[in-house]
């Protein structure tokens, strides 16, 4: 007897997690709300939710601490601007670094020991070095009998480079991009807990000193907000630009 397979729509958010939200969502409220921890170690969503409505494109309250008038938006800015800089920066150097080892073998033993080196660094340093290692990887684990028939047909050195290596590979790159741009968010926030002018991390590091839990919350929702914003904006970036991925499979 013949089986059948049923098509089913795929659906653009994951239902379970979903689910895993609210059941986070839900446990924070009862710790808070049931005191079963101090409003002053976990303030109630409610209460950390508004602070981020009511200064988050203006606060007096910020502005007191020398955090500019924007509220936690212009300090967003900052920050996003700082950890958008910083991927464009790893991604020109770590693509082109990446397939540049792939290929000449004299680089890639020059590059590898390095390579292997940071790799005993925590992750949080270490992620805009995945674009490096993901490329590298993509570009030699690439089936051979792509290059082959490419060049059969006629596709010179550059073609057979940005036709084969390059699409064959971003499925792979891009999961680089995600992982180095994970990591980029707490390594901003970190760094500006340091000392920068202003930025979420300044932000976190002047209610901590002045122990306001619920802004320190609240800022670091904010953060959490946009960078998983980011992270769903691009993922639906890369899967449309590599949807003939997807094609292939059918």
């Amino acid at each position: 007897m013949a089986r059948t397979s049923l098509n089913l729509p795929q659906l653009p958010v994951d239902p379970l997690g979903i689910v895993g939200l609210i059941a986070l969502l839900a446990s924070w409220w009862g710790l808070s709300e049931f005191h079963l921890l101090s409003r002053l170690a976990l303030p109630p969503p409610g209460g950390v939710f508004a602070a981020i409505t009511q200064n988050f494109f203006s606060s007096r309250y910020l502005a007191g601490y020398h955090l500019g008038q924007g509220g936690l938006a212009s300090n967003l800015v900052y920050t996003i601007s700082n950890v958008l800089l910083a991927l464009a920066v790893s991604c020109a150097a770590g693509v082109t670094l990446g397939f540049a080892s792939a290929r000449i073998d004299p680089l890639r033993a020059f590059v590898d020991p390095i390579m292997l080196t940071i790799g005993t660094i925590p992750i949080l340093v270490t992620a805009p070095f995945f674009l490096i290692w993901f490329a590298q990887r993509a570009a030699v684990n690439l089936d051979p009998t792509y290059v082959e028939a490419a060049r059969t047909q006629g596709a010179g050195p550059m073609r057979v480079v940005f036709d084969v290596y390059l699409m064959g590979a971003l499925p792979e790159v891009f999961g680089g991009v995600r992982i180095a741009l994970a990591g980029a968010w707490g390594l901003e926030a970190f760094s500006e807990l340091l000392g920068a002018p202003k930025g979420i991390g300044r932000v976190i590091q002047a209610m901590a000193e002045d122990m306001d839990t619920q802004m320190v919350f609240a800022a670091i929702m904010a953060l959490a907000i946009v960078a998983v914003a980011f992270d769903g904006a691009i993922g639906g970036a890369f899967d449309f630009i590599t949807r003939w991925k997807r094609k292939a499979r059918l």
